[in-house]
């Protein structure tokens, strides 16, 4: 099931606003404890370009150090990385970062998987156009979809998408 409220954490608070002036999102990021070693990962993008390299190396070297602060004198471990091509969703929060590419969702109510490009994401659900329902080729067109209605969602990479230059 999909939560809800990853902007609210405080380390994504922390880190949000030393990102947001560079024009990079925080999608998800996490803190895990074991012994003596923190480890934190970190997923972002940018709005204007896909994340490269350079996005992934400037980000580690703003959020290490003030990590290095926070975790004293424990091991840290720091990941920092693009969401990937067929990223889960696990927040509700990360519909809206990904308005205008094509997602794959489980539709209880259909008890199928129906992909789609995200035209709107708001509190109550998302928007897809160019709806398809898994293994039919009939377009539905314009499809709403609760966030209640939403077992599990990925983004979905389809060659077919993207624009061809000859």
């Amino acid at each position: 099931m999909l939560q809800k409220g990853i902007e609210n954490t405080p380390l994504f608070q922390e880190f949000k606003s030393l990102l947001d002036p560079l024009g990079i999102t925080i999608v998800d990021i996490d803190r895990m404890e074991q012994g003596r070693t923190s480890a934190v990962n970190i997923v972002i993008k940018t709005a204007d370009h896909e994340v490269n390299v350079d996005d992934c190396a400037k980000v580690y070297n703003l959020v290490y150090p003030r990590l290095e602060l926070t975790t004293g004198e424990r091991d840290l471990q720091l990941e920092v990385s693009t969401p990937g091509l067929q990223r889960n969703l696990r927040d509700i929060y990360e519909f809206g970062l990904f308005v205008g590419r094509r997602v794959r969702v489980y539709d209880t109510s259909r008890g199928a998987w129906i992909s789609g490009i995200i035209v709107q994401a708001d509190d109550a659900g998302i928007t897809l156009d160019g709806t398809t329902v898994e293994d039919q080729t009939e377009n539905l067109g314009i499809c709403k979809v609760p966030y209640e209605q939403i077992h599990k969602a990925k983004l979905e990479y389809r060659w077919e998408d993207v624009p061809h230059v000859q």
